[in-house]
């Protein structure tokens, strides 16, 4: 019996203090593109490299990302090449949080950086 996938396409949701200039730092830095923006000036937008998507919506409330409050990441990508990319973020200027490393307890190697507004992304590939 074939199962028919029901969730296609998942996105982390950061609330911002100004859209276009975390939507500009993700293009920058990161190497996302703009798939979706609204707004005059833009209140949403919608970010994304190779089919992962991070939405980002204007809020003028205290931004409070999960590092501050004890956690690791605001979201996580599993990759292909883990040094590749940390070199190509890293050369585009993107605050590296920690890595590349091996994480010996779930066998990873890993790396994190911090957006311009506190959030955190960590990449990682399995090590076998």
């Amino acid at each position: 019996m074939t199962v028919t996938p029901q969730l296609l396409r998942g996105a982390p949701y950061f609330p911002v203090p100004d859209v276009e200039q975390a939507v500009g730092h993700y293009e920058r830095v990161f190497g996302f593109a703009r798939e979706y923006v609204a707004g005059t000036p833009p209140e949403f937008a919608m970010v994304s490299r190779d089919g992962h998507c991070i939405m980002l919506r204007k809020v003028s409330e205290h931004i409070s990302p999960n590092e501050q409050q004890g956690g690791t990441w605001d979201a996580f990508f599993w990759v292909r090449d883990v040094k590749a990319l940390h070199d190509e973020l890293k050369s585009r200027g993107a605050i590296v949080v920690y890595g590349p490393m091996l994480q010996p307890a779930y066998n990873m190697q890993e790396f994190a950086v911090r957006d311009r507004d506190g959030y955190v992304l960590g990449f990682g590939q399995p090590v076998e």
